[in-house]
């Protein structure tokens, strides 16, 4: 395959379509967007996952510069850093509904 200026640009787009590629990626990025800052324990009460599968989830998004975290004391505050996602989602769940009749 033969490299193009773009070819970067698209291979970003495809590791960010991939870290948001799991419902429960998508719910953790709809609780921020609701709640602003949460907690891994507040985050996997929320949702009903585990601690291990939380983080899991949190740190696929943290790699893809979706979510951040500040940390205090002993715990991590995420957020949104990538703000630009919500437009994907957004997209992506209307797809979905059309999609679903």
């Amino acid at each position: 395959m033969k490299k193009t200026a773009d070819s970067a640009i698209y291979s970003q787009a495809a590791r960010m379509l991939r870290s948001v590629a799991h419902p429960a990626r998508i719910e953790i990025i709809e609780l921020l967007v609701a709640e602003q800052t949460l907690t891994v324990n507040e985050i996997k009460d929320r949702l009903g996952l585990t601690q291990s599968m939380t983080s899991q989830h949190l740190s696929v998004l943290k790699t893809a510069g979706i979510v951040a975290c500040d940390k205090e004391a002993n715990s991590c505050h995420y957020y949104i850093q990538n703000k630009n996602v919500l437009k994907l989602l957004e997209c992506v769940q209307r797809c979905a509904r059309d999609q679903a009749g």
